[in-house]
């Protein structure tokens, strides 16, 4: 059990959650699409859970929740190598197209279910990123609105396209991970963490809904 200075420290905490990228990949991949398949009963589902999750922590105590909703997980270097054997299945940014469209989907589900939990529950306070359209305004510039310079390749590469492989100590490291979006197949580089943590906390309402980290933090 834990004691009231631990109940305290929860009940002050803000939780830093994402949530379904994981499952958005595995959900994407099959080709050609199963007929059979609901993407609206996938994405209900995990919101469903995600909400669960979210009240199970208000129940420990938390009050004060900031949310990253999932990126344009399409847009990866594992990913675009997937739509490049899937029938070549890419988006405006060329991107694997099926889970970026899973990627769009969910956001708005997200922000209207936490809407109706914050109307539920006495004290709860949110932040949400919408880390979609972060990510269309960084793909859509080429990376160049963030002083990014490569957006499609891994920094720690593999020999496959765009980089794809082991980051492990045979891969080929770039001359300048700050220029590049993604460390890995999979993960952004420290550059552009910090570029999507700064907007995180100070963004003034483009990007995040109903308010920024810094004011929530502030409550």
């Amino acid at each position: 059990m834990m004691g009231d200075d631990s109940d305290d420290l929860i009940s002050r905490s803000l939780f830093f959650i994402s949530v379904g990228s994981n499952d958005l990949f595995e959900y994407a991949y099959p080709w050609p699409t199963p007929p059979n398949r609901n993407d609206t009963a996938f994405l209900g589902c995990l919101v469903d859970h995600y909400k669960t999750y979210l009240q199970e922590l208000y129940a420990a105590g938390a009050r004060k929740f900031s949310i990253v909703s999932p990126s344009l997980v399409g847009c990866c270097p594992s990913q675009r190598a997937v739509a490049v054997t899937h029938n070549n299945d890419t988006d405006e940014f060329n991107c694997f197209g099926a889970a970026n469209k899973l990627s769009r989907q969910l956001y708005p589900m997200i922000d209207s279910m936490l809407q109706g939990l914050n109307a539920d529950l006495d004290g709860m306070n949110y932040s949400l990123s919408d880390s979609v359209g972060m990510a269309q305004m960084v793909f859509a510039s080429g990376g160049k609105a963030v002083n990014l310079t490569v957006v499609d390749t891994a920094c720690c590469a593999g020999t496959g396209r765009f980089g794809v492989g082991q980051c492990n100590t045979s891969a080929k490291l770039c001359p300048n991970r700050d220029d590049f979006m993604f460390w890995d197949g999979f993960h952004p580089t420290e550059e552009a963490s910090f570029l999507a943590a700064i907007e995180i906390f100070g963004d003034t309402g483009k990007y995040l809904h109903p308010m920024n980290v810094r004011q929530l933090a502030a409550l």
